[in-house]
Parts: structure tokens; C-alpha cells; sequence
């Protein structure tokens, strides 16, 4: 426990060192009319610390044993499951360089930070915040338990630009790369042709509809009515879950309690829905109003589906990312 809080407090103090040099130099860049390339120093190193630290990492994350084993059958020569099309071809390109095992999960967080900080490589401004909000906020362990999901979420969050700039064969080409690191990322190609407006502009009817989302998730009772979405489950990649649905909904559902970091996630929600006319004005030249829209829709979904277990809760990851740039 003292050595988690000191490992992990000390990456998540490192990347908001780092974030501040960034923001610093973006500033000064900016005032004398310089641009600022991607790979500064303040920015390669954290993103270097955060794959090392996520490598050497030890059953930190439900899934971390699992995909342990599926990378010693590799070693060994065996394929025991058959992952989507670029982490199995990875992973094999790994395991015939005999790399260790450090490197396989090292590398996959080095993937997964570095499309959060090309998301912002203009707006480095965020990024003091982004690296303590992803540690301290308690995304860090869902990023290390759904490996190949969180790489098409950070995908996806890098991608949001083309969806503003209206480049759609970009756009669909990031979201394919998502798809061949996990299925469930197809859903993600009806977001480009979505407008993305203020739908949310009401401060007072968004608070109650978190409460609402809040209220009604404590309650397990209509979790039964998830029971048809087996043939959805099957399109985005859920094939094992939705065999067993009836299993995973009776058995697996939880009931997730209010504790600190729950709490702290609703509070955040709110602090944002609060604040959103003002920042919406401040940040109107950025990417924000989409953020905030996918970040109140992930928070709204994670709410009602509190108790019913990862196999609903890990496709809302593709929105309550969202939460940590906004």
C-alpha cells in the first residue's frame, strides 16, 4: 500500500511538473509567434516515466494476469486467444524478439499516453491537469485492467479534431486503427456524423439528471431489461459476455457504493456542468464543447449502469474519458 502511494503519487506529481514546463514553454512560443514541436523534452519524458512505471507495474489492474498469461503462450510459441488484428500482430512481433513482459505492457502504455498528449499538442495548457486527473482521479487503474480498450479510447480522443475540422477520411482511418485494438471501437464511426452542438445548455435540468442517473443506478432492479442486448454485444466485440449475459447480468451485476472516488466523480460532473456557459465562452476556439458533451453523456451512462459490472461499464469508457480533457 505505502509503496503504491509513493510509486503512483510520484508519477502522478511527475506529469504535472512536466505539464507545467510544457504549458510554460507553449506560452512563451505563442508570445514571440514560434509553434512548438510535439517531442520536447517535458513532453518525451513523461511519456517515457509513464510507460516505464505501467511496464514494471505487478497485478496492478483486474486483467493484468490474463493478459500476463496470454503473453507467455505467445513465448512459448502457443496462441491461446485470438485478440483484434494490431495487438495480436504486436504481440506476436513481441514474442518472436523474445521481449520481456515489462516491455509488451510498457509499450502499450506508451501508446496509450501518447495519443492523450498528441490530443493536446496545442493546448498544452491542459496538461498540468490532464496528468493528475488521470492518476489521481482513479482512471489509471481502468486504464491498466482494459488495456486494448483504453488504446482505442485515447485514439478516439485524438481523433475528436477531425471530427471539427470535418476531415472524415481521417477521422474513419483513426477510428479503423481503434477497431483492430477492439472491436466495440465501431460504434464510435456514428459520432463524426453527429452535430456537435450545446445540447446540454441547461445548468439546472443537467444537475437533476445527474442526480436522477445517480438515483436510479443504486437501484438494481432494471438491470433485467439489459438482457436483450445480446445480438449488441455481439457487434461490438462482446462475443464471450454475450453468451453468458444472463450469467454476467444475475451473477457478476454489483452493487457500486458511494465511496471517495465515486463521489469524487460526481462532484467533478457537477463542478463542470456548473462552470459550463462560462468555460464553453473561454475555451470556444478549442475542441471543449465536444469534450464536455461526451464527458456529461459518459457520466449520465456510468451512473445508470453502476451496478451492473464491466461488461456495460467498459464501452461508457469511451465517454467518461472525456471527463479528464474537459
Amino acid at each position: 500500500m505505502i509503496q503504491s502511494v509513493i510509486v503512483y503519487g510520484f508519477l502522478g506529481l511527475s506529469l504535472w511538473w512536466f505539464g507545467t514546463i510544457a504549458a510554460k514553454r507553449e506560452r512563451i512560443n505563442l508570445s514571440l509567434g514560434k509553434s512548438t514541436p510535439f517531442l520536447t523534452w517535458e513532453i518525451l519524458i513523461p511519456i517515457l516515466l509513464f510507460a516505464f512505471i505501467s511496464g514494471v507495474r505487478w497485478k496492478v489492474g483486474t486483467d493484468h494476469q490474463s493478459y500476463l498469461q496470454e503473453y507467455l503462450y505467445l513465448l512459448g510459441g502457443e496462441i491461446d486467444r485470438e485478440f483484434e488484428g494490431a495487438f495480436m500482430y504486436i504481440s506476436l512481433i513481441f514474442a518472436k524478439l523474445n521481449f520481456h513482459f515489462t516491455l509488451f505492457f510498457g509499450f502499450w502504455a506508451l501508446l496509450q499516453i501518447a495519443f492523450i498528449y498528441l490530443a493536446f499538442k496545442d493546448e498544452r495548457y491542459l496538461l498540468p491537469f490532464i496528468g493528475l486527473i488521470i492518476v489521481f482521479g482513479g482512471y489509471y487503474i481502468g486504464w491498466m485492467n482494459g488495456i486494448r480498450q483504453t488504446i482505442a479510447a485515447c485514439i478516439f480522443v485524438f481523433s475528436i479534431q477531425f471530427i471539427t475540422k470535418r476531415k472524415p477520411i481521417q477521422y474513419f482511418l483513426f477510428i479503423f486503427l481503434a477497431f483492430l485494438f477492439h472491436k466495440s471501437a465501431i460504434i464510435l464511426s456514428v459520432f463524426y456524423f453527429i452535430p456537435q452542438y450545446n445540447y446540454f445548455k441547461n445548468r439546472y435540468v443537467n444537475l437533476g439528471l445527474l442526480l436522477l442517473a445517480v438515483i436510479i443506478g443504486s437501484s438494481p432492479t432494471w438491470i433485467g431489461l439489459l438482457g436483450n442486448l445480446e445480438g449488441v454485444l455481439h457487434l461490438i466485440g462482446y462475443e464471450d459476455y454475450a453468451d453468458k449475459l444472463d450469467y454476467w447480468i444475475l451473477e457478476r451485476s454489483k452493487e457500486m457504493s458511494l465511496g471517495p472516488r465515486r463521489l469524487s466523480r460526481i462532484f467533478l460532473m457537477g463542478f463542470l456542468v456548473w462552470y459550463h456557459p462560462q468555460l464553453k465562452q473561454i475555451y470556444k476556439n478549442t475542441n471543449y464543447q465536444v469534450f464536455f458533451n461526451f464527458a456529461f453523456i459518459g457520466a449520465l451512462l456510468h451512473n445508470l449502469l453502476a451496478n451492473t459490472g464491466s461488461i456495460f461499464l467498459r464501452p461508457v469508457s469511451y465517454f467518461t474519458i472525456f471527463t479528464i480533457p474537459a
